[in-house]
């Protein structure tokens, strides 16, 4: 079927969940099929929107951005979460922003250079947001796992 997913896709996703940059000949000498057939199990599943884009892994800190920081914000009125979060997006340091259950309204990734520069992004950009009520930072000490779950064929 052309919108399912099967062992081959799952395999493909796979090699390239940990290295986006595998060429597809590669990808296809490892798994034992055509590179014709991974560009278009590739083809399938951008097409079924499951593959929106391939990204770099960066190492922030080797390029002067030292610090990574989670922002766990609570909102004034749960109404006003699109626009916090719009607000939050056009801030250049964050990175990732969630919508959640629990505790927060809002968790979000940042990056900063130093804590100067951290302190002058908090104060200057993600409190003059209207909407937050309040927020609690989480300083990251280090990031040991950065991975994409191993994909195996689900039971139909």
């Amino acid at each position: 079927m052309r919108n399912k997913l099967d062992q081959v896709d799952f395999n493909i996703l796979n090699i390239l969940a940990d290295n986006a940059q595998t060429a597809y000949t590669d990808v296809a000498k490892q798994l034992t099929i055509s590179p014709g057939t991974v560009h278009m199990r590739m083809r399938k599943m951008r097409d079924m929107g499951l593959i929106t884009g391939a990204t770099l892994t960066l190492d922030y800190a080797k390029m002067g951005w030292k610090m990574t920081i989670f922002l766990g914000i609570f909102l004034s009125e749960i109404s006003l979460f699109k626009s916090v979060m719009k607000k939050l997006n056009d801030i250049e340091e964050v990175v990732k922003i969630h919508h959640v259950t629990g505790k927060y309204d809002i968790f979000i990734k940042m990056h900063a250079r130093d804590s100067n520069h951290y302190k002058q992004v908090y104060q200057d950009e993600i409190l003059s947001v209207a909407g937050i009520r309040g927020i609690e930072s989480f300083i990251s000490i280090e990031e040991k796992v950065e991975r994409h779950i191993q994909f195996i064929e689900l039971p139909s």
